[in-house]
């Protein structure tokens, strides 16, 4: 018997790819996506259909049944009620038997209250959603791999009693919104990514993070130096390799609660080893590095940086402030080590996940990103050239 999903996240970062892998599957006979209305819907409607009739079609000729499939309705998990019509909520009601709940505010320096609002809050609305829904067998948060926080060593695929400390808000929301998703009662599998860095094969991205930003201003040799510590790694998956798993794993009963990590785990890569490698691919590629007017940043320590920090804010200079911004976004993880266990998420998918050469997907990434400037699209004509 085939299934029939609902996914809320759809416009994310991860959004279009796992669009493209559900479609993938046969037995996903029916996929329903909560697009949020307002000014705009239109356009942003047009580019995500557009951008996964690319995704599908790229590498594979097979015809996916994109326009059939795939249906999109006007909902805002702000809401009560999702804001959904009273014809589409009964639809959904009636027919869904997989929910995917990757809707998230994944703005690390946001206001707490707008994070809760979209990260607990809101999956608070979805799972009254799914528990109306007769046919439910799964409900599948997609949560982060930050919830760790400020955890050090080996990072277990499980609840923790504690909440622990956290370096940013958005990483307690997450957590707060992955304990409400357990207590539900309903078939639940808990899937944390790791930071998704883009497509494997074309370096597509389709929502640009924190690790862009970070990237983007250190092209632009504006990163003279980065905290980190002794054992510092980061942890990287391509976005494809995520949606597949996510794909897989909807199609896979559950009935405890399942907690995973779709993530590199032992293979996260040491954060000396990811700078020379995104060094060494701007020196062969980009201009004022192939002839050497930029450096290669440094590794500090926390004082260090602290002190490079506060000549910032000193100097009043704001090209450097917005640099410090986004940098306060992703250099803190670096001084919390860890590694994520897999072993559930391996058990899942069948074997060691499908992970890329990570070098070669971030050479692809760094060139997509410079193509676009390092800004995500919005306009309503362009197809996704992926």
């Amino acid at each position: 018997m085939g299934r029939t999903i609902l996914v809320t996240g759809a416009s994310g970062a991860i959004g279009p790819h796992l669009l493209t892998e559900l479609l993938r599957h046969e037995d996903n006979h029916e996929i329903f996506v909560l697009m949020r209305p307002g000014w705009g819907m239109a356009t942003r409607t047009q580019v995500l259909r557009c951008t996964v009739q690319a995704l599908a079609t790229d590498g594979h000729p097979q015809r996916l049944g994109v326009a059939e499939r795939l249906h999109l309705m006007a909902a805002d998990i702000r809401r009560d009620h999702l804001g959904l019509q009273d014809g589409d909520r009964e639809r959904l009601q009636r027919h869904v038997d997989v929910v995917i709940h990757a809707a998230a505010n994944t703005r690390f320096g946001a206001p707490v209250d707008e994070l809760s609002d979209v990260n607990v809050e809101g999956t608070r609305r979805v799972l009254e959603l799914a528990q109306e829904c007769a046919q439910l067998r799964q409900f599948l948060l997609v949560s982060t791999a930050c919830v760790a926080g400020k955890r050090t060593d080996t990072v277990c695929e499980q609840l923790e009693e504690g909440a622990g400390d956290f370096i940013n808000p958005y990483e307690q929301t997450k957590w707060e919104a992955e304990r409400l998703t357990a207590a539900s009662a309903l078939p639940v599998r808990i899937a944390r990514l790791s930071t998704c860095i883009g497509g494997e094969r074309t370096g597509y991205v389709h929502r640009f993070g924190a690790i862009h930003q970070s990237i983007r201003w250190l092209t632009r040799g504006l990163v003279p130096m980065i905290p980190a510590i002794d054992g510092s790694r980061v942890d990287l998956i391509a976005t494809d390799v995520a949606a597949r798993w996510l794909a897989r794993a909807a199609a896979c009963p559950v009935t405890d609660l399942d907690v995973c990590h779709v993530a590199a785990g032992p293979q996260a890569i040491p954060i000396r080893e990811l700078i020379a490698t995104t060094v060494a691919h701007l020196r062969a590629t980009v201009s004022g590095w192939a002839d050497g007017q930029i450096e290669a940043p440094v590794i500090v320590d926390t004082a260090t940086f602290e002190l490079f920090e506060r000549s910032v804010a000193q100097s009043g200079n704001a090209l450097f402030g917005r640099v410090l911004e986004s940098a306060r976004s992703f250099f803190p993880a670096l001084l919390y080590p860890k590694v994520y266990d897999t072993t559930r998420a391996e058990a899942l998918w069948g074997g060691p996940l499908p992970l890329s050469d990570w070098r070669s997907t971030l050479g692809k990434v760094i060139d997509f990103g410079i193509a676009r400037d390092w800004r995500t699209y919005r306009g309503a004509r362009e197809r996704a050239h992926v």
